[in-house]
């Protein structure tokens, strides 16, 4: 009886965890309409949207079934961390923002799997049947998501755009893994354009999470100590990306961009500033390693110190290389080194490029 107990407390927690992170993917579909290529795949990405809402009511449904407590505080931590993770993902390359997308479908499509398993040791069919629909969506967008990367590697047109300011992004790792800088011109014409929409990223961030801590707070005292916990948490988070995406700027271009840097960091201290005077203490955010570590591997990768580049800079640079044995070495170094899930599958897409190339 204790052992049938604790695994219908495990299905209603992975339930929530799902629930919460289909939130997040609706969200993301329609950050995504803004970057179609076609008047089609618009519609797609709307009724990409629609079929999320459509899981997320379907799980809240078997939660209710299962006799679960209604959960007011998850929704305002899905609305802070879309908006956070929409404001990181403009500092970054299309591709490194489309394998956060990818990372995200293979969770859910993982964690879909677990509450198959979870379903049948708790008898619940209905609770199988839907987590069996949520494998099958989430698989069928993982294809999609996966072409569109491919479509982005080969230069094919691509069913994403993007957005002015990752075209922005682009060029400033472009200029700083390009031997020659004839590129600076480009970049350094572009760094207004990034320092003021940053600024507008900075003042909606620091909105929203005021907004959500007041709602919170009229909830319950504890869900709103959470709740600021999260906002400061992604504050800091917002800052860290900004710091680093434009002091590669400060590299590539000098003494050129040191305003623009000045810009972007006071925007980022808006941020952490308005979540700090909200909960009236400081949060530091602390990030859990989700995987295992590998045994570190002693030989030299052929891209010398890549285990010191940013994410969406190694990824950057693996496009460079056109022999597979190089690109096998570079995933078996990143797997035993930083094990960065974005890195690998770069690695992985790179491949496969090759390969059929």
């Amino acid at each position: 009886m204790t052992d049938r107990t604790n695994d219908i407390a495990t299905l209603i927690t992975q339930l929530r965890v799902v629930g919460q992170l289909t939130r997040t993917e609706a969200q993301v579909a329609r950050l995504r309409v803004a970057q179609a290529s076609s008047d089609a795949v618009r519609d797609e990405l709307r009724q990409n949207a629609a079929d999320a809402d459509g899981r997320a009511k379907r799980i809240a449904g078997a939660l209710r079934d299962l006799g679960a407590l209604p959960d007011p505080v998850t929704p305002l931590f899905g609305r802070v961390a879309t908006l956070v993770r929409g404001a990181l993902e403009q500092a970054q390359p299309l591709d490194e923002a489309v394998l956060g997308d990818l990372v995200l479908e293979h969770q859910l499509r993982d964690r879909a799997h677990y509450l198959v398993a979870l379903a049948e040791a708790t008898g619940r069919p209905e609770v199988r049947e839907l987590a069996e629909h949520l494998v099958a969506s989430h698989t069928e967008t993982i294809q999609w998501l996966t072409d569109v990367l491919a479509d982005l590697g080969t230069g094919r047109p691509a069913a994403l755009g993007a957005s002015p300011l990752q075209q922005v992004a682009a060029h400033v790792t472009q200029a700083a893994n390009t031997p020659a800088r004839g590129a600076l011109d480009t970049v350094g014409a572009g760094v207004t354009q990034t320092v003021e929409a940053a600024t507008k990223v900075a003042g909606a961030a620091r909105d929203t999470a005021a907004d959500a801590l007041h709602t919170a707070a009229t909830v319950t005292t504890d869900a709103a100590s959470g709740l600021a916990q999260t906002a400061a948490t992604a504050a800091g988070a917002v800052r860290d990306t900004a710091a680093q995406a434009l002091g590669t700027v400060t590299e590539a271009t000098g003494k050129v961009v040191t305003g623009a840097v000045q810009g972007a960091s006071a925007a980022a201290d808006a941020v952490r500033s308005t979540a700090e005077q909200a909960t009236g203490d400081a949060v530091d955010g602390r990030t859990e390693a989700a995987d295992e570590p590998l045994a570190a591997s002693t030989g030299t990768p052929p891209i010398a110190g890549f285990a010191e580049l940013p994410a969406h800079a190694a990824v950057a640079a693996l496009r460079t290389l056109d022999d597979p044995g190089d690109i096998a070495l570079m995933l078996e170094f990143e797997q035993a080194h930083g094990n960065r899930p974005a890195v690998v599958a770069a690695a992985r897409l790179r491949a496969t490029t090759v390969r059929t190339g």
